[in-house]
């Protein structure tokens, strides 16, 4: 089906790379929006790099930013009060993926109903934070809804073929 003419696709790309504190502390005790002039040329020197690359994986997307905007582990200390600016929550070094760590960060608290959901309960970014809210909910229902997950993807891969088988 086309698309009317008034629409207008539009896409964002967000990219994420790792960036120390310590590049950045000297602006630590500054407001934000009001670091100074070497503050947003740092921001925007790292910024560019980061695009830079990112057209070099994508050419396509060169000549279509209309907007952008980097953000530093300073503007996740004011806005997520991360300690160094961390943006993921629990540090992801070696030791976040020991099996001590995987068998400390569970849904469960020892407080009567309260649980804990998201990345740091499995592991960092969206698809982390999916499946923390899938254990989450899991251990609040008392029921494997991951299992639940697989066993409807099969139904529906039936169905599907089924309807296939039908229609030739």
């Amino acid at each position: 089906m086309p698309l009317p003419h008034f629409a207008v696709l539009q896409a964002t790309c967000q990219i994420i790379t790792l960036a120390n504190f310590d590049w950045f502390s000297q602006w630590k005790d500054g407001r934000v929006m009001h670091r100074g002039a070497d503050y947003e040329a740092r921001k925007q020197e790292i910024g560019h790099m980061m695009w830079v690359q990112c057209e070099r994986l994508f050419p396509q997307l060169a000549d279509k930013v209309s907007y952008f905007n980097v953000g530093t582990p300073l503007s996740n200390l004011h806005y997520l009060q991360a300690q160094r600016g961390e943006m993921y929550g629990c540090d992801h070094n070696v030791a976040r993926f020991s099996p001590e760590a995987t068998i400390a960060l569970r849904p469960e608290t020892s407080i009567q109903n309260l649980y804990l959901t998201g990345q740091d309960i499995f592991t960092c970014g969206f698809a982390g934070a999916a499946f923390g809210g899938l254990l989450c909910a899991s251990k609040v229902l008392n029921r494997n809804l991951y299992n639940d997950l697989m066993d409807l993807k099969r139904r529906v891969s039936k169905e599907n073929e089924a309807k296939q088988l039908l229609q030739s």
